[in-house]
């Protein structure tokens, strides 16, 4: 195995990690009214006002795509199925990957907007997330030229 998808999966499990994570606060804040998780550490540093808000789910863009689930389940799938995929070299599937990981990058850069310009909040969650993400990309980048340029 090479060191670029060894990264690439390292990558995904930590993007998966978050997701979950994701998944559990928004549910305990369901659950909840009184529970404060590890990553609201201020009022201006807040993953549950971001988790609790439209942007939770289908990330605010529901009416739009019909794809309501939590953010957290989504990440989880995207996540899963990168990891599975980097078991296969198709150069088709490396240049989905590609176009897909690219097209969420964008998805990325309108949720830290909507972050800071809608709820002037920092959700250490969402930054994690947004870090993994880019980082992802790169790799997926690396992989698709080393394996067809």
């Amino acid at each position: 195995m090479d060191s670029t998808t060894s990264r690439l999966r390292w990558i995904c499990a930590c993007g998966l990690a978050i997701s979950v994570y994701s998944l559990y606060v928004k549910k305990k804040l369901e659950e909840d009214a009184n529970y404060r998780p590890i990553c609201d550490v201020n009022d201006n540093i807040s993953c549950s006002l971001v988790f609790k808000s439209v942007y939770g789910n289908g990330f605010g863009l529901s009416k739009i795509t019909k794809l309501n689930y939590p953010n957290g389940v989504i990440g989880c799938v995207f996540y899963v199925l990168y990891f599975v995929s980097s078991f296969f070299k198709h150069q088709w599937l490396c240049l989905a990957q590609l176009l897909l990981c690219t097209l969420t990058l964008f998805l990325c850069v309108y949720l830290g907007f909507l972050l800071l310009f809608v709820f002037y909040d920092c959700c250490l969650v969402c930054l994690a997330i947004y870090l993994i993400h880019t980082w992802l990309f790169q790799e997926v980048v690396r992989r698709y030229r080393r394996l067809y340029f």
